[in-house]
């Protein structure tokens, strides 16, 4: 017998796998695996190759899950990049210019900044203000209605259907749309119902990645222009 079958023989029942014995003797794995078809490997050697399995899946597991967030970087880089161009041409539209600000100031950003949560997220108790928002994610973001939510922040002491009804008319989106109220009180105000919001604080919701990094590309595009 060949001293190299020999020596892989030896190797193979140490637990080696026909990659390993292939780069330690520089001998094909057609050549190993004609060899050592017939090797009966015992529990130890079973056991070091399927744990030499399970490793190789998770880095590759790994390694994939890194390209795919290298991937989702890099195409939110070039949307916010392209979306910032545009600023140059639709800032004279009033309306853009007006939403981009608003959700400036009061629209969620964290998720540019590294958080998980990527969503379009303007919150405000102001009803002509959210109007104005309404048009702008209709006309100029061409919003779909039906991909609008809504959650109403309301004290606890109020009513949530009659505050559902208020923002629903405002909105003009429908109340099945709304999530489930939800309910605050704060610790200054101690259990009073003194100088609350009658119809509470919403969310405007929009669980679209693309369009929430446009808009911080907007945004973007605001800061240069200043």
């Amino acid at each position: 017998m060949k001293v190299e079958k020999i020596n892989a023989i030896k190797l193979r029942k140490l637990g080696k796998s026909y990659n390993e014995i292939s780069k330690s003797l520089k001998i094909p794995k057609s050549t190993l695996s004609y060899w050592l078809r017939d090797i009966v490997l015992s529990k130890k050697a079973k056991t070091r190759i399927e744990n030499r399995v399970y490793e190789k899946s998770v880095k590759a597991l790994i390694r994939r899950n890194k390209e795919q967030t290298v991937f989702a970087k890099e195409r939110a880089k070039e949307i916010r990049e392209k979306a910032a161009k545009e600023v140059k041409k639709i800032r004279e539209n009033d309306l853009f210019l007006v939403g981009i600000s608003l959700y400036w100031g009061e629209g969620y950003k964290k998720g540019a900044e590294g958080s998980i949560w990527k969503c379009v997220d303007f919150t405000n108790s102001d009803s002509t203000m959210v109007m104005m928002m309404m048009r702008f994610f209709r006309e100029i973001c061409k919003v779909e209605e039906d991909k609008m939510r809504v959650q109403v922040i309301l004290h606890r002491n109020l009513s949530g259907n009659k505050a559902v009804e208020y923002w629903s008319r405002v909105t003009g989106i429908k109340k099945d749309q709304f999530m489930k109220v939800s309910r605050s009180l704060s610790s200054a105000s101690k259990g009073k119902s003194k100088n609350i919001l009658k119809y509470g604080t919403i969310h405007l919701r929009v669980y679209n990645t693309k369009l929430f990094y446009k808009l911080i590309g907007w945004i973007d595009g605001l800061k240069k222009q200043i």
